[in-house]
């Protein structure tokens, strides 16, 4: 990098001013930016799908965006992401932006917007933003006054429009290979589930004979398999319940108190687990999870995803979650694949469909088609689709380090060539 000034963050622009949320929209109603269309790593914001609310004549002039300006987030953040991000603004209808953003106007006679853009990702992508963050009640909230006492060097604006005009071109060449990567993993994806959906209305066999179901929705399955009811394979279904306390009684330590959070559908995520006393755990003796249970989430956004319980210790299951307790005609690893797969999903759809609530009784549950041959069969078909993901999933993490690795490219690219380490 040719010669360059050290500025503190705050001598770089000419205004900040805070976001507003004005009020419930009418016919005058304007694009209100929210922390949410900062779309992470892109530097630039949703341009579709935008939120209006209505604001003051005095708002609309002393808060209205410019092109050139840029967003910040300074309220908002989560565990594993920082708050901090940045966007440009790049819209050319009137916006103002939300409470939980501040709006930044660059001085253009010492860098261009998305020079300034590049050093605040790299300050927020390096973690710098981490010492002005003070977190209360769950939201972190960025002290921007501390943030940006932080320094920059900052060339001319002849070498900020190179570097800049170089890391749009390099990033753009890397997030193209990126989003292949992605669209690459998520074929993979999807022919996980085409072997799910293959291997739990057919025998291993292809030749075999077919049979009609007697189902519409479902069709022909294998000539030897039934199609019978869940509540005439369980043993139990039933949902968990929520503490008396609800929150209040979670532990650090002690029984382990599973949450629609935790179940996915290929194994129990415990990276957000938490615990109850035993004394409790004790007193909820129908919602104690016992190993071989399919644990599945009966509300909310992550309804239809289910896994079975594989642990050694003991667990219970709050109300979100349902306990299907399979008895001696079913593998429960078997019956897993059929609640995954288009069989179990499409009926807890078909219970969704037009009721506007995001629930599934067990009750309902206890009613579901499901197809199955015999108790041999049902581990012959297990053995096969998981060996079929092994494959899949070799593959797939493969692919998943090299989109990582990418990634870091991208950041150091990035880093170096605003901290002048690169000879453009």
């Amino acid at each position: 990098m040719s010669l360059s000034k050290e500025y503190r963050i705050k001598h770089l622009f000419v205004k900040r001013i805070g976001g507003a949320w004005g009020v419930e929209p009418d016919e005058n109603a304007k694009i209100c930016l929210r922390a949410a269309d900062i779309i992470t790593d892109q530097f630039r914001h949703k341009l579709n799908d935008l939120t209006y609310r209505s604001f003051s004549f005095q708002e609309l002039i002393s808060r209205k965006l410019k092109q050139g300006d840029i967003i910040i987030e300074k309220s908002g953040g989560g565990e594993n992401q920082p708050v901090g991000r940045v966007a440009k603004f790049v819209i050319e209808k009137e916006a103002l932006c939300s409470n939980f953003l501040d709006l930044l106007r660059p001085n253009n006679e010492i860098v261009i917007p998305s020079f300034i853009t590049y050093i605040l990702y790299s300050l927020w992508k390096n973690r710098t933003v981490v010492k002005s963050i003070k977190q209360t009640t769950g939201i972190q909230n960025l002290d921007i006054e501390d943030y940006f006492n932080n320094k920059a060097k900052i060339p001319s604006l002849f070498e900020q429009n190179k570097i800049v005009n170089y890391l749009d071109k390099e990033i753009r060449k890397i997030d193209s290979l990126i989003e292949k990567k992605k669209k690459l993993i998520d074929l993979l994806e999807e022919k996980k589930k085409a072997v799910i959906n293959q291997c739990v209305t057919r025998d291993l066999n292809s030749e075999d004979f077919l049979k009609n179901s007697g189902i519409n929705w479902l069709g022909n399955v294998s000539e030897n398999w039934r199609v019978e009811r869940l509540k005439f394979l369980t043993s139990k279904v039933g949902s968990g319940v929520t503490p008396s306390g609800g929150a209040e009684v979670y532990t650090d330590e002690g029984i382990l108190f599973l949450r629609s959070q935790n179940i996915y559908n290929d194994r129990l995520h415990l990276d957000d687990e938490t615990y109850i006393p035993e004394n409790i755990h004790n007193n909820m003796k129908s919602s104690q999870v016992k190993k071989g249970d399919i644990l599945l989430n009966i509300t909310g956004g992550s309804i239809g995803r289910c896994y079975y319980y594989n642990l050694e210790v003991e667990a219970n299951i709050n109300q979100h979650v349902c306990i299907i307790r399979v008895n001696d005609k079913i593998f429960y690893k078997y019956l897993h694949f059929v609640l995954i797969s288009f069989v179990g999903q499409f009926q807890i759809d078909l219970l969704q469909y037009g009721g506007g609530r995001e629930a599934v009784s067990f009750e309902n549950i206890k009613n579901f088609w499901i197809p199955f041959p015999s108790f041999e069969q049902q581990k012959d078909i297990v053995d096969f689709i998981e060996k079929e993901f092994s494959k899949f999933d070799s593959i797939v993490n493969k692919v998943r380090k090299a989109k990582n690795l990418l990634k870091e490219k991208r950041t150091a690219i990035i880093l170096e060539a605003i901290n002048g380490e690169l000879n453009l």
